[in-house]
């Protein structure tokens, strides 16, 4: 399986002759920082809630424009938004894509959390939005890391409850570079002293697992 981040919680995933491009959101968008012309195939668009930093609509038009038969697949929420656009999402999933429900987590700004989903793929890997209640994961997790609902050290918890093999840190865009960087130092050696592999994810790099 090979993965690569395009900042924040926007993961291209590609395994078993599919490629998944997993919350394309408004940071990744901005930022340019995926390029879809060096993506020679899509077949799924994962996304995990509404919000705008895992679903941009500008940026889910340009994944149409160039691959106008990619599968979305999300909640029912995120398909009666996109649902409006035209757009339909698949919200059973496949026999390589499967969601389950988890709860956002609280945020003072909203009353009322949106719906949220963990996206299992290849019984593999997860990535989970913007939850950190749930008691299982493929060996692979993509982990929210930093974030107005929560923090590094409830991260770490959950990761030390659900004991993933690898972690793909996620949802931090709101760190400046510099302390990403030494976060990240700091989080890989933590997790390899519990034998946990914790990657440095850089834009464009791409991991094999």
């Amino acid at each position: 399986m090979k993965i690569s981040k395009f900042l924040h919680s926007c993961l291209l995933i590609e395994n078993m002759g599919k490629t998944i491009l997993l919350d394309p959101g408004n940071y990744s968008y901005d930022d340019k920082a995926l390029d879809l012309d060096q993506v020679k195939n899509l077949d799924g668009v994962g996304i995990t809630h509404e919000h705008m930093d895992h679903m941009h609509l500008p940026f889910i038009k340009d994944i149409i424009t160039k691959f106008p038969q990619v599968e979305f697949f999300s909640n029912e929420s995120v398909k009666e938004i996109l649902g409006k656009e035209g757009i339909i999402v698949n919200t059973k999933g496949n026999d390589y894509l499967q969601m389950t429900p988890v709860p956002h987590e609280k945020i003072w700004m909203a009353k009322t959390p949106a719906a949220n989903v963990m996206i299992t793929l290849f019984d593999k890997f997860a990535t989970v939005g913007d939850s950190l209640t749930f008691d299982k994961t493929p060996e692979v997790l993509a982990l929210p890391i930093q974030a107005p609902w929560g923090s590094t050290t409830w991260a770490v918890e959950t990761a030390l409850k659900v004991k993933p093999k690898v972690i793909i840190p996620i949802h931090d865009w709101h760190w400046k570079d510099e302390v990403r960087t030494m976060m990240y130092e700091r989080l890989e050696q933590f997790f390899e002293g519990l034998g946990i592999n914790f990657l440095k994810a850089e834009t464009g790099h791409v991991f094999e697992v």
